[in-house]
């Protein structure tokens, strides 16, 4: 049953949400919300391709089903990729298009980084503010030689009293408020104390098994801050992985984890990964992590696959039962004059992969019109000159077009379940 007519059939009963859905009840040929159009857009690639079994999808859907008529559950989305997620322009646009699509359906920001701690490029919704010196290491670095978590970036600090802040800005944003703050640091840190200045009267819960200082909050807030004070010396450094912001409420919580520079092999250096990522068990697992992989000069389809295997059985240890969806590269150029072919190839290996996981694959890649189409984007201002990377207008354009996918697909899932 389409979603108009499962919020019409829910009115008949009495239940008169439709002040409530408003946002749901304007469908024209791009819904809920309306994609800028553009005649080089082939808008005949904007869904999710299934092949075979496509079962943890249907529980996926089922879960949002409940999420969205009965307001019960809490829904978890890891998106992880590259610098495309890493700006977190893509992601939170379809973060955004989710919290939005019913009012009060903000699960929290969930997974995130201070970036600029480790001196390296932060999404511009939330302020990072620091005291004390930080070294960054990153994934993608092969000389970057540290232990990574599931964010695959680390900041470390051996100081005395350093701190940290972050705060959410910017009008045209959701409230992404929290009463529940993980801050991801190494085990057994016994030798740095761990402070919530901006709440005195937070429940403090340590988990020295997977590596973390929960804070319990006595109100939601939308801005924390932490000082970090050194006690002793038998451990040199302190050790960030990642912070987690969430709320008990139902809804959705979308994770996104991304490293500029990061290719599939990255995430393989990640010791930690599965540890972090029973703090989330995603129910839905975007992947798109290609573009740095299509990049290397010794790039071999077979390889990347093989690779692929690996970091999804990263995913299915934690949640066995996670949707998988594959988004494939965007076109790009190789040096800004080459076209890069090598993003057909991940396409047939992200369909091979969909096939064998029973997954979905959502085509950017020929969404956007193939090889060469980055120029046209590029001349459209939604692509950078790099012919690599997207404008902000493009990371937006990209995330409302998966957000219709998304939801397109959801209602070929009530269709064929009347």
């Amino acid at each position: 049953m389409h979603i108009k007519n499962r919020l019409n059939k829910l009115r008949s009963s009495g239940l008169n949400l439709l002040l409530i859905l408003f946002p749901m009840c304007v469908f024209g040929q791009h819904y809920p919300h309306d994609v800028p159009e553009h005649d080089f857009i082939d808008y005949d690639y904007n869904f999710i391709e299934f092949f075979e079994d496509s079962s943890n999808f249907q529980l996926f859907y089922s879960k949002l089903d409940t999420l969205l008529f009965e307001g019960r559950n809490k829904l978890n989305i890891v998106h992880i990729g590259g610098s495309h997620i890493q700006a977190d322009m893509w992601s939170d646009r379809v973060r955004q298009r989710l919290y939005n699509f019913i009012p009060n359906n903000n699960g929290g920001r969930g997974l995130l980084f201070p970036f600029r701690l480790a001196k390296t490029n932060n999404p511009y919704y939330y302020k990072v503010e620091y005291n004390g010196e930080w070294k960054g290491f990153r994934n993608s670095v092969l000389k970057h030689h540290s232990e990574f978590g599931v964010t695959g970036i680390t900041a470390k600090t051996t100081d005395s009293l350093s701190s940290l802040k972050i705060s959410f800005r910017g009008d045209n944003y959701p409230d992404y408020d929290f009463n529940t703050i993980k801050i991801l640091h190494n085990q057994k840190n016994e030798s740095y104390c761990i402070e919530l200045i901006s709440d005195t009267n937070a429940l403090r819960i340590t988990n020295d098994s997977i590596g973390y200082t929960e804070f319990i909050l006595s109100s939601y807030q939308k801005t924390f801050e932490i000082a970090i004070t050194k006690m002793d010396s038998i451990e040199k450094e302190f050790a960030l992985y990642g912070v987690t912001l969430e709320n008990q409420d139902p809804g959705i919580c979308y994770h996104s984890i991304g490293v500029n520079g990061a290719s599939v092999p990255s995430y393989l250096r990640c010791e930690l990964f599965t540890k972090h990522l029973e703090l989330i068990k995603p129910d839905l697992v975007i992947f798109s992590v290609g573009i740095n992989d299509a990049y290397d000069t010794q790039f071999t389809a077979s390889n990347y696959e093989k690779n692929y295997d690996t970091l999804i059985q990263y995913f299915q240890t934690v949640s066995p039962n996670t949707a998988l969806l594959f988004t494939t590269n965007n076109d790009s150029y190789f040096k800004r004059k080459y076209p890069n072919k090598k993003a057909e190839e991940v396409r047939t290996v992200m369909k091979n992969l969909a096939t064998k996981y029973g997954g979905g694959v959502w085509d950017m890649y020929g969404l956007m019109g193939g090889l060469g189409s980055v120029r046209t984007w590029e001349k459209a201002g939604l692509a950078k000159k790099d012919k690599i990377h997207f404008t902000k207008a493009g990371y937006e354009t990209v995330g409302d077009l998966l957000f219709e996918a998304i939801i397109k697909s959801y209602n070929d899932f009530l269709d064929n379940n009347r």
